[in-house]
């Protein structure tokens, strides 16, 4: 998601740094700095020292607010992480949200300037083909749930395909490397309540050389003008056979889209434009 975001900035001629290794904050004569919510006290009462000194900060919302938590209070985890991201709101110039829907920004716009921010396309996101056949048919990575395990399963059994499943990985290049592997990612919701596409695993795939098949998802867009989602769980199984025995044309058709429809002046470009963080630079 960093890299994704920093490589769209470069694109647009910013400076940005984006390294995991690199932890320090910038002073204001400096830049801006963008930090992934996930706030605990600690954290906010670094935030809140540095801002005091004249640091300035926007916050990536990667969750979607509700009344029960985060993510529809599905997790403890999500439930505080709400909670004390409106104390840590107080020490940023604005929000760039990267879940859609306007009750999602409205709720972020309570705290901060906020916008709305797809993860799209930039050229140095793409990743050189190494030239090797794939050699499992079908590929997940992310965070396991009851619910996708058993969709993965049942998809095995019904196609009785090889699928590459990485819930744990150490570095992006491992990630990568098992993506490769694969003829087609799938994405797959986490719980049943879920709507939301991960754009980050879109994006990844894609840029990777694989093409990306979903289920039905309630939050499918802009995603569903990019690539493939299923009108059922029967179409689903369907679906992947097809994609399957196509997956690269399909993958083709897809990053065509993907390139014209999630540029970097309609993601971070547009969402920093809402805020209006370039126009307090300026000034």
């Amino acid at each position: 998601m960093i890299g994704i975001i920093g490589q769209q900035l470069r694109a647009l001629g910013h400076g940005a740094i984006s390294d995991a290794n690199h932890d320090a904050i910038y002073r204001r004569d400096q830049g801006i700095n963008i930090v992934v919510e996930g706030f605990t006290a600690g954290s906010i009462e670094v935030v809140r020292r540095l801002h005091e000194q004249g640091a300035r900060f926007l916050y990536l919302a990667t969750e979607e607010p509700t009344d029960k938590g985060f993510n529809h209070g599905t997790q403890k985890e999500m439930v505080m992480r709400q909670q004390t991201f409106v104390e840590a709101a107080k020490y940023c110039e604005g929000i760039i949200c990267l879940v859609p829907g306007e009750h999602v920004t409205r709720w972020y716009g309570q705290h901060a300037p906020a916008a709305y921010c797809e993860l799209g396309y930039a050229p140095a996101l793409v990743r050189r083909d190494d030239g090797r056949e794939p050699d499992f048919d079908f590929g997940f990575f992310g965070s396991l749930s009851p619910r996708r395990l058993k969709l993965l399963k049942k998809l095995a059994t019904r196609t009785g395909k090889r699928i590459k499943i990485t819930a744990d990985f150490p570095s992006q290049d491992a990630r990568d490397a098992d993506v490769r592997r694969c003829r087609v990612v799938l994405q797959i919701r986490k719980f049943e309540e879920m709507g939301l596409v991960s754009s980050s695993r879109c994006c990844t795939s894609l840029c990777l050389g694989r093409p990306i098949l979903a289920e039905p998802h309630a939050m499918s867009k802009p995603w569903d003008e990019i690539v493939r989602f299923s009108a059922s769980e029967k179409a689903f199984f369907d679906d992947a056979l097809l994609a399957w025995a196509t997956w690269r044309p399909l993958h083709a058709g897809q990053m065509t889209k993907f390139k014209e429809k999630l540029p970097p002046e309609a993601c971070i470009g547009k969402a920093l434009d809402e805020i209006g963080v370039l126009q307090k630079e300026a000034a």
